[in-house]
């Protein structure tokens, strides 16, 4: 290799080696900023009922509401902030609620039971009867639900996502506890409040018996 060939491969080789560190940098980088969003402690609490109900167009659709005057909310809601969290399952849905009747939630469960997160739900034995009750819907598309065994009721009202983030409060999974009810939801991914509740939901997951 003659001097001139030596100098034209000099630059050649420095642009390869900065190449190479922009990249390192930026991957140093980005697993900076999900290790920072993964610690973000959470402490979020929702109060019911909304004051208006969201658009659901506005929210989920790609093209957006179209309507010229439409007559849902374009704000986020309590019930958008809850749904995004039970969205963001990527492993593990853990339901523990008296009452699930809300057609709108149960599509969210469906809808992340469809893409391999697996859904445990336990409910009360009253919710076989009850009108509007999910629970046979959610066996129909294999997810596995257990109610108690006993003359007292399952009265808990939680969800834990992924093991991580906890929404426990007085709400009832129904659309009455959506737009009517004075109802509560705290969420938190803080562990010495989660694990207890993780607990909880495994000594009532073998204390109950599948829903029929």
């Amino acid at each position: 290799m003659n001097f001139v060939e030596i100098s034209s491969f000099i630059p050649k080789v420095g642009l390869v080696v900065v190449g190479i560190v922009l990249v390192e940098c930026t991957r140093q980088g980005l697993n900076y900023f999900k290790r920072k969003n993964s610690n973000k402690v959470i402490r979020q609490v929702i109060f019911f009922p909304d004051k208006h109900i969201a658009c659901k167009d506005f929210f989920d659709s790609v093209e957006g509401c179209s309507r010229i005057r439409c007559d849902f909310g374009h704000t986020t809601t309590g019930f958008r902030q809850l749904l995004s969290h039970i969205k963001s399952a990527r492993k593990s849905i853990d339901v523990a609620v008296y009452c699930i009747s809300c057609f709108e939630i149960a599509n969210v469960v469906l809808q992340r039971h469809k893409v391999g997160v697996k859904v445990r739900v336990i409910t009360d034995k009253s919710m076989e009867i009850a009108y509007g009750s999910q629970n046979h819907r959610f066996m129909k598309e294999g997810i596995r639900v257990h109610t108690n065994k006993t003359p007292f009721l399952m009265h808990h009202k939680f969800v834990i996502i992924d093991d991580e983030i906890l929404c426990t409060g007085s709400f009832n999974w129904t659309s009455q506890a959506v737009t009517g009810n004075n109802e509560s939801v705290v969420i938190t991914n803080e562990p010495w409040t989660v694990e207890p509740f993780c607990a909880e939901f495994q000594k009532l997951w073998q204390e109950t018996v599948p829903f029929t």
